[in-house]
């Protein structure tokens, strides 16, 4: 009398998924991924959508920064005394009162921008609408709202600002992160998934 054959798939062929959905972090195909399966946005992506980014907000950033200087320029008045040919200028302060207000102009900007549109219900820039990746909350999968978007742009701006060399670990920090978090990322709970992996 022969044995019945034991139940599952047949041989060569692989069972169905275990329950319970994928695991977070695991990743299909040698793909990091989210709790929800959502495969983790490559850093290359990121650094592309940054630089997108970077273009558009310097295009009314310099063009705000001219007007601004033009008008410096024309505050500071110059005469040479004819006597000992020596010329003094006067007014020379409103180049350090440009420089400041274009930092001031700087930062607004940046922060609007980033927060808007990390913290929408979409989670993308422009620069990230271009290469198709979206921030999403750690825990819940869904948007990170401005709170978390502007403690990320606020971390990712000191971290900048401290010598550079924080700033460069930070835009690095994917490239060996498990999660492919920078560590504005970490700091808000939230992770770049590729929305066309």
């Amino acid at each position: 009398m022969s044995q019945a054959p034991p139940p599952g798939p047949p041989p060569g062929q692989a069972g169905p998924p275990p329950a319970g959905g994928p695991p977070a972090y695991g990743g299909g195909a040698g793909q990091p991924t989210d709790a929800q399966g959502r495969v983790l946005a490559h850093w290359w992506k990121r650094v592309v959508a940054s630089l997108i980014d970077g273009v558009i907000l310097a295009v009314p950033y310099y063009i705000l920064t001219a007007i601004i200087g033009i008008g410096a320029a024309n505050s500071v008045k110059c005469e040479t005394d004819v006597t000992t040919g020596i010329t003094s200028c006067n007014g020379g302060t409103g180049f350090f009162v440009t420089f400041l207000i274009t930092m001031l102009i700087f930062f607004i900007l940046g922060i609007v921008y980033f927060v808007y549109f990390n913290g929408s219900e979409r989670g993308q820039t422009p620069g990230k609408m271009v290469m198709k990746i979206q921030v999403r909350d750690e825990a819940t999968g869904g948007p990170i709202g401005y709170g978390k978007a502007a403690l990320r742009w606020v971390v990712a701006l000191v971290l900048s600002i401290l010598c550079y060399i924080p700033g460069i670990v930070d835009a690095l920090f994917p490239l060996w992160d498990a999660k492919r978090q920078t560590l504005h990322d970490k700091a808000a709970n939230s992770l770049v998934i590729d929305l066309n992996p």
